[in-house]
């Protein structure tokens, strides 16, 4: 299900018009974002699969928050590169963010290193909520 999330998600790459966005001066390059992003696709893969193999109290429900913040995922990518709405795509991941704690506390009760996996995430999509506000304010705000 990683795999899949991470292409769909691909498909809404940067273009153009990402490389004609106001970026903060602290905007890591194109592949080192992809890199990262790799990376922790294959963090929440291991975590997701560490409680699914548990079997433990609340692991379905677990697994079920850890699918949703999946989809979050497609849905920012498609809303920030697909449809070029920067401050939608702020509230979407701000939302992702949410959900991602959330998952990272049910995990805690079906297998505590697949926490301490999304507790990582959670850390990487709050750095990317805090450059997608930035992006958002240096292009003019607003809903756009």
């Amino acid at each position: 299900m990683v795999v899949l999330a991470a292409a769909i998600s691909g498909q809404f790459g940067g273009d153009e018009w990402y490389q004609a966005v106001n970026q903060p001066s602290w905007n890591p390059s194109v592949p080192v974002m992809a890199l990262a992003w790799a990376l922790f696709y294959v963090v929440m893969g291991i975590a997701g699969w560490l409680v699914w193999d548990a079997k433990g109290r609340g692991a379905s429900i677990a697994i079920g928050w850890w699918f949703f913040q999946l989809l979050l995922g497609i849905v920012w990518s498609l809303v920030f590169f697909g449809l070029q709405r920067i401050g939608w795509a702020l509230a979407v991941m701000s939302l992702w963010v949410l959900v991602s704690l959330i998952v990272a506390n049910a995990f805690r009760f079906a297998k505590m290193e697949a926490a301490l996996l999304m507790t990582a995430v959670v850390g990487w999509l709050t750095f990317n909520w805090v450059l997608n506000f930035f992006q958002w304010h240096l292009n003019g705000g607003g809903s756009g």
